[in-house]
């Protein structure tokens, strides 16, 4: 989605508003309309992660002050989950009134972006097949059913403001509304802060409201299949409040999503010919595992620091020699050499072998003991920086300088020399 970061910061609190708030229904069946929507949700969410072949997002988006448009944004994404592809388009005015389009493609192997702004196709071809994330079962996230459990808290009794209509085809309508009276105090008051703190001092066509902020008004409608699964829902919501001249302002958003072509939907890969084109290969990256482990044998450097007559001043170097890495596995040394002159600022850690075990599911991330040659003993740990290819090593016991004032960096890059 090409909105801006606080349009949508301002577009997810608003739907969340009317998530909780308005679609609090009345009870049908021995269920709440509540929960119908809840299923619906889950059903719509299950199927087209898992089980519809294909299907197409609308999605539109207005914010307006008082009538006026301050932006908008309507976007169009098609998921074909057997091929695991995607594209999409995207267009509208930002909160700084530039208008934007733009249009995205991705499958397995290849990712492609092109925008008006800029004719040209960006097209990043991956080495290996990756996994399909264009459309995921947010309900299946860590967090889902602790986010369920507030949101069912906060609407509370709010459950008999809207309506549940029960179509001859099977079919369910769903409508309702909120005044400010029926609004729930907690509520108005997430609305005030989230407003103030996202909007202050961003010079943008929105205004800043510093006082009295409250949600005015709300209101929804959804429409359900006989299938359970949601069709459409259009949500609307004005927040009121003044800007530090007292000026009143009436902020509304109106968001509209559906879903169609459900098993029909066809997803196009642009064609290139003719087009300017800058192409990228991006290397694979498991969740777990480094690739090729083998390019990090070698040395890695930083610079050891002192300061001194208020300046910076460069004493001497530390080092890391891998000296044998696999997924599992990694070994070497670490060990800092001092300009002449300055071998009074060692530390007792200067020099230590180190032998760690990557953590399971912890990409490059490894702890380890280790004994100085004094005979001290510490534990360290070290992170492989696979996408920058850095090094950041860490020693937990380390005994600082005799004399002081040295800073410790634990970020080392190759040593290329």
């Amino acid at each position: 989605m090409k909105l801006k970061k606080k349009t949508v910061m301002l577009a997810t609190f608003t739907v969340g508003t009317l998530l909780l708030a308005t679609t609090a229904l009345a009870d049908i069946a021995s269920k709440s309309g509540y929960d119908e929507l809840k299923d619906a949700l889950k059903v719509t969410a299950q199927q087209s992660s898992e089980t519809f072949d294909s299907f197409t997002l609308d999605y539109s988006l207005a914010l307006k002050d008082n009538g006026k448009t301050l932006t908008s944004n309507n976007e169009t994404s098609k998921f074909d989950r057997l091929k695991g592809a995607s594209e999409g388009s995207s267009s509208g005015v930002s909160l700084m009134g530039e208008k934007y389009s733009s249009q995205t493609y991705s499958d397995k192997m290849t990712m492609i972006r092109v925008s008006d702004g800029d004719p040209t196709y960006y097209v990043t071809e991956f080495t290996k097949e990756r996994e399909d994330r264009s459309f995921t079962n947010p309900f299946k996230e860590d967090r889902a059913d602790d986010l369920e459990k507030i949101a069912d808290a906060i609407v509370g009794s709010l459950k008999d403001h809207v309506i549940v209509t029960e179509n001859p085809d099977g079919s369910k309508g769903l409508a309702g509304s909120l005044s400010e009276l029926q609004i729930p105090s907690l509520v108005n008051a997430v609305a005030s802060f989230q407003l103030k703190q996202e909007f202050n001092g961003i010079q943008t066509q929105m205004p800043h409201l510093t006082k009295d902020v409250f949600v005015k008004e709300v209101k929804g409608t959804a429409k359900v299949n006989k299938e359970g699964v949601m069709e459409s829902i259009l949500g609307s919501a004005v927040l009121s409040g003044k800007d530090e001249q007292g000026t009143a302002h009436d902020i509304s958003i109106e968001v509209l999503v559906t879903m169609k072509d459900i098993n029909s939907t066809t997803v196009t890969k642009p064609d290139l010919t003719g087009k300017k084109v800058v192409r990228n290969i991006a290397q694979y990256y498991s969740k777990s595992e480094i690739s090729n482990p083998e390019k990090f044998v070698g040395k890695f450097k930083n610079d050891i620091l002192i300061e001194k007559d208020g300046k910076f001043v460069k004493v001497g170097q530390r080092f890391i020699d891998i000296t044998h890495m696999e997924n599992k596995l990694v070994e070497g040394r670490y060990y800092e050499e001092y300009k002449p002159g300055f071998e009074e600022y060692a530390t007792s850690t200067r020099d230590i072998e180190f032998s760690a075990q990557f953590e399971k599911d912890q990409r490059g991330n490894a702890n380890f003991e280790y004994t100085t040659e004094s005979g001290g003993k510490g534990q360290g740990n070290l992170y492989i920086d696979d996408f920058h290819g850095k090094v950041n090593f860490n020693l937990n016991n380390r005994n600082q300088s005799p004399r002081g004032g040295m800073m410790f960096d634990s970020n080392f890059t190759p040593d290329l020399d």
